[in-house]
């Protein structure tokens, strides 16, 4: 498969480098430091999970912007006071009992320590994943046979804030984010990465043959811990055990996620049956599930989703000061219009942190290598400045690039020492293979088209400039969601879902005729009503943010 540049290795430009530059700025605010972290509003029902978060997305964001955080070294420091007797945080429960909350909190405490750990090689964060691992993880192994999936049903009136509230047997806790127990499987994998041990190896596997047994649907499982619950799954295959019925499980259960839990613009409902908000945290992980799917399967349909979920949903849930919010979920209920959810503008204690991560991994996997095969992949068309390693040499690489407003990418070649390279240049969402050109240096190379890719060996010089051009159009679209009536349809330009800016709600037909206006917007001929994408409350002032509103879907006109 292809791998993804190391992050020191991916360095990016342009509207990505400005959002993860935003994020970073506002994770050095006052709500992210360690004390009040530790003393957040989540730490008593879920202790661990705002500094987890905190500490992975500062860990990745100074990989990927080449900067020491400012408070990263403290909450290292000093992580240590908020751990119990037993090496992790909150209380010591009686032998032979869990609390769902406090295990699934530590996920992301699990997850922080092991990037700043791989990234620092710093033995207080192993000594703290050691702990966490050994004292409450392994122990809850034989808890999963009498884990209650009968009633968790009952519990789905959950909140954005995860509770505990109610007692099961062993289960001293059960969480109305239904499920998750199972999204550890995301932390206890990284970890499995880094101390791997036979006990961890047999709770993982104890919790991944559980977790199949569960009918997410009929629990109402929240979508957020459903899609970090298959990305651990999916680490395990890719790194641990590649045996097929894994794979199998992850492509069941994200096809069943997007097929009744996601919204018209590629955000998620946060529960099965439940379209009340969306939740960035389930957006970065339904991305990065697209792309690692694409990774595992060569399917090109998996990467056209990750595109379209990064540019809408993620793009849209980040907000001016550069955290990450919750939105209106557009396509049931006969909502059509797209809004930031009022009362969950930003969502500082999850999503504005785990936000980090998808900004991050978009870096990372813009370009990719086969090194054995001698192989680059560019699945993505982010700015920024890439070194691509082989065993015989390094090619780095300058990426300018109007994508995905135009069709025009420019990766100018800083210095290269390898031998020729056979390339595979996406065919983004709403282009036709046929209709792309490549150019070396002003040449025009020959491709051929594969897997939903332009393919072309190619020596590269220092100085050269590869070039890659493709028409984006406005396109039509039928919604996803099944509940919409007859005759309703979305515009497109490129991956870009467009909306329509205005308080009432307007009828457009298909086969309106759209004056292009440039960047991805466009004006109906017949009505006036301008399509713009909706990618940009970051550019707008708070306030203006907040009262965004655009229409998604469109009826056809009665005349």
């Amino acid at each position: 498969m292809p791998v993804p540049l190391s992050l020191g290795d991916a360095v990016p430009a342009g509207d990505l480098r400005r959002r993860a530059a935003l994020n970073f700025s506002r994770l050095q605010d006052n709500a992210f430091r360690y004390e009040a972290m530790i003393h957040a509003s989540t730490a008593q029902e879920a202790p661990g999970d705002w500094v987890g978060r905190g500490l992975l997305g500062l860990s990745l964001l100074g990989q990927t912007l080449l900067t020491e955080p400012a408070y990263l070294e403290e909450i290292i420091a000093r992580l240590p006071e908020a751990l119990n007797a037993r090496g992790y945080i909150g209380v010591i429960h009686p032998a032979g009992t869990a609390d769902e909350n406090q295990v699934g909190g530590h996920n992301n405490l699990l997850r922080g320590l092991c990037e700043y750990y791989l990234w620092k090689h710093d033995q207080r964060a192993l000594a703290m994943i050691r702990s966490i691992v050994t004292n409450l993880m392994v122990p809850t192994r034989e808890l999963f046979d009498a884990y209650p999936d009968d009633k968790l049903a009952k519990l789905a009136d959950g909140r954005p804030i995860g509770l505990t509230v109610k007692n099961e047997g062993v289960w001293r806790g059960l969480s109305t984010d239904i499920g998750v127990v199972f999204f550890t499987l995301d932390g206890l994998t990284h970890a499995y990465r880094v101390d791997p041990t036979p006990v961890l190896r047999d709770l993982i596997e104890t919790m991944i043959a559980r977790y199949a047994k569960l009918d997410v649907r009929k629990i109402g499982a929240q979508t957020h811990s459903t899609l970090s619950t298959l990305r651990g799954i999916f680490r395990w295959w890719d790194e641990v055990d590649a045996r097929p019925e894994l794979l199998a499980l992850v492509r069941e259960r994200y096809a069943l996620y997007r097929t009744y839990a996601e919204t018209e613009h590629f955000a998620n409902y946060n529960w099965f049956g439940r379209p009340e908000w969306t939740e960035a945290c389930g957006v970065v992980d339904s991305f990065l599930l697209a792309g690692q799917l694409w990774r595992a399967t060569g399917e090109a349909a998996y990467l056209q989703a990750a595109h379209r979920i990064y540019f809408n949903a993620l793009c849209y849930a980040q907000r001016p000061n550069g955290g990450f919010g919750c939105d209106l979920c557009v396509g049931t209920q006969g909502r059509l219009q797209l809004a930031p959810h009022p009362k969950i503008f930003e969502a500082p204690w999850c999503c504005s942190m785990r936000g980090a991560e998808g900004l991050a991994r978009a870096a990372q996997g813009n370009l990719m290598v086969d090194a054995k095969a001698g192989a680059v992949w560019v699945p993505f068309y982010f700015e920024g400045v890439y070194t691509l390693r082989f065993p015989d040499g390094n090619i780095e690489l300058r990426c300018a690039s109007e994508y995905p407003y135009a069709g025009r990418v420019r990766w100018t070649v800083v210095s290269s020492t390898v031998a020729a390279k056979r390339w595979h240049f996406f065919v983004p969402p709403g282009v036709l293979s046929g209709d792309i050109t490549l150019s070396q240096s002003e040449r025009a190379v020959a491709t051929l088209e594969a897997g939903g890719f332009l393919v072309a060996d190619l020596a590269l010089k220092a100085g050269e400039v590869l070039a890659l051009d493709f028409p984006l159009e406005i396109s039509v679209m039928q919604p996803a969601t099944a509940d919409l009536p007859a005759g309703h349809h979305r515009f497109f330009h490129g991956p870009l879902v467009l909306g329509a800016e205005r308080p009432d709600l307007v009828s457009l037909q298909a086969n309106d005729i759209f004056i292009p206006l440039g960047r991805g917007r466009y004006q109906c001929r017949r009505s006036g009503t301008v399509l713009a994408p909706v990618d940009d409350l970051t550019y707008r002032g708070e306030a203006e943010a907040r009262a965004h509103r655009a229409q998604l879907v469109f009826a056809e006109s009665a005349d």
